[in-house]
């Protein structure tokens, strides 16, 4: 199994897979530690039909499905829709063509989903690049003193702040359904034992254990440092792209881009067994 570097570190194109094909055993478990090595995975030129993409995602875990239904396919509720488009004067997906901060997927639940899997069908000519973070390789690279300063320590998190950040909408059902949670501020990996800051700005409320002014100036300077170009990767998409991670060890924002443009990406993500689902 071939790969090439994409980021500082981390990020890994795997090259010569075609995951609409039948895929050996030893085939998936290279492919499957490429990824946790690289916490990013990307795939080029894929054609595949929504059960190959079911099927790849399941292959790794338990099937996820969020919560904000609306733009969940109707007939495989595993998928969901991320585009501006809209038919019929209706939005044909979720997030719009706007910048979305950073964040890791599903921080505000109390299992957040292990790992996201994105595919590119319609891209924009410019604009509406991923950028994701190293959070694990930001936080090896924090000054000792740091590390001493944040361990232990707890952030908030809540789906009530994506109604601002990520310019979604909630019915009263699916705000019940995730009520606020709270978190290790520095994440143990579930599978590789690593430690990653676990940082999601677009959904936390800020930390638990420190004054408010105290807690939003940490957070800001661990941001900051977390988002320094060492540590964090451009993916330019290309139709036919999959890109996966771990949202263990990563976060990740998007560029604006033309509302003139289409954009239309379909989103899937599977889950870590209950045991291990709670960050620690």
């Amino acid at each position: 199994m071939e790969s090439k570097q994409l980021g500082p570190g981390f990020a890994a194109e795997i090259l010569g897979v075609d995951l609409s094909a039948a895929m050996s055993d030893g085939d998936f478990d290279a492919i499957k530690q490429i990824w946790l090595e690289n916490k990013v995975a990307v795939f080029r030129d894929q054609n595949l039909s929504d059960n190959d993409l079911l099927r790849f995602t399941e292959r790794f875990g338990p099937l996820f499905v969020h919560v904000r239904s609306q733009f969940n396919d109707k007939t495989r509720p595993g998928i969901m829709l991320i585009s501006n488009i809209k038919e019929n004067g209706r939005d044909l997906g979720e997030l719009g063509n706007g910048d979305l901060a950073w964040h890791s997927d599903q921080s505000y639940s109390a299992e957040p989903v292990f790992a996201t899997l994105m595919y590119a069908i319609e891209i924009p000519t410019e604009g509406g690049g991923t950028w994701f973070c190293d959070t694990a390789r930001a936080y090896e690279n924090l000054p000792e003193a740091t590390k001493a300063r944040i361990d232990g320590l707890k952030q908030n998190f809540s789906i009530e702040v994506t109604v601002e950040t990520q310019h979604v909408a909630l019915t009263e059902e699916q705000r019940q359904l995730k009520p606020p949670v709270t978190h290790p501020l520095v994440r143990t990996h579930p599978e590789l034992g690593r430690k990653s800051l676990y940082l999601s700005p677009a959904h936390s409320t800020g930390l638990a254990d420190l004054p408010a002014d105290e807690g939003a100036a940490l957070l800001a300077e661990l941001e900051d440092w977390a988002g320094r170009p060492e540590f964090t990767y451009l993916h330019e998409w290309r139709v036919g792209d999959v890109v996966m991670w771990d949202n263990t060890s990563t976060m990740h924002r998007r560029d604006a881009f033309s509302a003139d443009e289409r954009r239309l990406l379909k989103r899937t993500g599977f889950e870590l067994p209950p045991e291990r689902a709670v960050p620690f």
